[in-house]
């Protein structure tokens, strides 16, 4: 929380688990961003003779039970429907989650 433009420390709820070590917590930030991409996605279309688009791709962070995984959502494939990128779907959603990031 933010008081008075400063930032403290709030004690953690009991049961909750300590924070990670700084060099862990970065690792895992590297590991999260490099799954932030259309990459993985491009790849699937790719290797399943799609065309080679994602259109509206989605990257939701799902963090529970100690885990970390990064879920791709984005529709792939023909035939396309919409005017702009930002409204463009076909009948497919590619659906990509990572392993455990942690």
């Amino acid at each position: 929380p933010c008081v008075d433009g400063f930032l403290r420390r709030q004690p953690l709820p009991e049961g909750c688990a300590e924070p990670m070590e700084p060099e862990l917590l970065e690792g895992l930030v590297r590991r999260v961003a490099a799954s932030i991409s259309v990459i993985p996605g491009m790849e699937v279309v790719m290797k399943n003779s799609l065309s080679p688009a994602l259109w509206q791709p989605s990257f939701i962070i799902c963090i529970g039970s100690g885990q970390v995984r990064v879920l791709t959502l984005a529709f792939v494939g023909d035939p396309v429907s919409g005017d702009r990128p930002s409204s463009k779907s076909t009948p497919f959603v590619l659906r990509l989650v990572t392993p455990d990031l942690v």
